[in-house]
């Protein structure tokens, strides 16, 4: 079974169309906005030039050394307990693979996917939420 990754949308219009036109759960709620977070780039949003995941600011093809996988969960770790305060964090993994894809007509390319996996539970019911996965994909 494949796993399930939440998007992160290419822009805050796109998760905001969203949200605006279906009810959505506490759980959804709290992936919208690390999606967003993760989405965005550092400076990109007038109200907090802090706000935004660093990820953007790498070289993807030099996330394989342990000071930029740990930069960057440090990064996740504090955007979580300043922006999200209805979570406790337990965990948050950061794994990097790349993989072959074959492209039609053209030579195989290399995609880089960084997985970010987030281990929580509900503040205000102490509840164990699913591990929230999200997949970011770059291209060499």
């Amino acid at each position: 079974m494949a796993d399930e990754y939440y998007p992160v949308p290419p822009s805050f219009g796109a998760l905001m169309k969203r949200q605006f036109t279906e009810k959505i759960s506490v759980e959804d709620s709290i992936a919208q906005n690390i999606s967003l977070y993760l989405a965005s780039k550092p400076k990109e949003f007038h109200f907090d030039h802090n706000y935004g995941c660093i990820i953007h600011g790498y070289d993807f093809r030099q996330l394989r050394d342990t000071p930029s996988k740990d930069q960057i969960k440090r990064s996740v770790e504090e955007y979580l307990k300043k922006f999200e305060p209805r979570i406790t964090i337990i965990k948050v993994d950061i794994e990097i693979t790349d993989v072959e894809e074959k492209v039609e007509g053209g030579s195989p390319r290399i995609c880089r996917y960084i997985q970010i996996v987030i281990s929580s539970t509900l503040v205000q019911t102490q509840e164990r939420l699913k591990d929230m996965k999200f997949r970011l994909v770059r291209y060499s």
